[in-house]
Parts: structure tokens; sequence; C-alpha cells
């Protein structure tokens, strides 16, 4: 066992030597070259990014645009909440200007009768289990009309600095669609086993 900790550090040992060597390297090769240019390049371009972070996020505003793009026609229902329409589904989203991250909800993309006590338990086993593997989170509500109704919610950074902000909010959204097919599938392959035993 001592040996393989004595081969990881002349491992480390070799690489920090075959590192320093090259950036010595590259620095020789470079002072030939005009640096004064690319100091000042450097320079500006750390003041451009410094600029960019001290700025107040307008986190809203940036949701609305991308939705927009994306023709999901958003509209500001109450403070901080956005509501669209994608691929038929009914969304919110809550954004607000002073925050990096928002919080995307399908609501009732799942219900059934709260006094319906197998679904419940093969329900409650299948949102335990995508809680526990998935990146988004299954929430349970119980309604006046005595249903209990599942919601799926994300919460995610969104953020200009993001490249490719178009398909990582579609990507985000798909995950949804993903993990609802999966709620649906599981509950309904419980039923089969509840059946076949």
């Amino acid at each position: 066992m001592g040996w393989h900790f004595w081969g990881i550090i002349v491992g480390i040992v070799i690489y920090s030597i075959y590192r320093y060597s090259h950036e010595d390297c590259n620095d020789e090769e470079e002072e030939g070259e005009a640096n004064i240019p690319r100091e000042e390049n450097e320079n500006e371009h750390n003041q451009k990014e410094q600029r960019i972070m001290e700025e107040k996020p307008r986190t809203k505003e940036l949701a609305m645009n991308m939705l927009a793009k994306m023709g999901a026609e958003p509209k500001e229902k109450e403070e901080g909440r956005i509501q669209f329409e994608y691929q038929g589904v009914l969304f919110l989203m809550e954004a607000e200007d002073e925050c990096m991250f928002v919080n995307l909800i399908w609501p009732w993309c799942y219900s059934f009768s709260k006094y319906d006590i197998d679904e419940f338990a093969r329900a409650r086993q299948v949102v335990n289990d995508i809680n526990m593997r998935g990146s988004v989170t299954v929430i349970y509500s119980i309604t006046d009309s005595d249903d209990v109704a599942l919601h799926i919610k994300k919460h995610f950074l969104l953020v200009p600095q993001i490249p490719h902000l178009d398909e990582y909010l579609k990507l985000m959204i798909d995950s949804f669609f993903r993990t609802a097919r999966t709620l649906d599938l599981e509950i309904e392959k419980a039923k089969i086993q509840e059946c076949a035993q």
C-alpha cells in the first residue's frame, strides 16, 4: 500500500517539473515578442470582466428575453413570477434581478386522489427515487379538491456569461419533460408489478 502513495508523489513531482520547464520555455519565447500590448490587453479584459461582475444582475429581464426568443410568450404575473407555455405545458419561473438564480416550476404535472392509498404509496416511492437520482425536485401538495398534485421544480443559474444560453435554458426545460415521463412510466410499472403479484 505504501508504494502506491510513493508512486503518486513521484508522478506529481514529475508532472510539476514538466509543467515548470515548459512554462519557462514559453516565457522565453514571449520575451522576444511585444509583451506590453498583451499586458494592456489583459488589463483591459480584466477591467471589462470586473465591470460586468459589478453590474447588478438583470436576471428577470434576461429570462423574459430568452423565453421570448424561444417563442414561449412570457407573461409577468406576480412580482418575480413569469408564466409561459412551452410545448403545450404551462410553466412558472421565479426570477428576481437581485439574484443570479431562478426557480423553474411545472405545476400539476401529475395528480391523483388523496384517498387512493395505493396510488399515493406508488407515487411516494417513485418521487423519492427521482429526487435521489435526478437534477430536479418533485414535490407534493394537497389541494382543496382532495387531490394530491405533484410539481416539478429546478433551481439553476441564469446569467449572460453562460455560453449558448438559449440551448442551456432549453436543456433545463427538457429535464422537466424527462422527469415527467419517468414519473409516469415508473408509476405504471409499479401498478403492473402489483397486478402481477
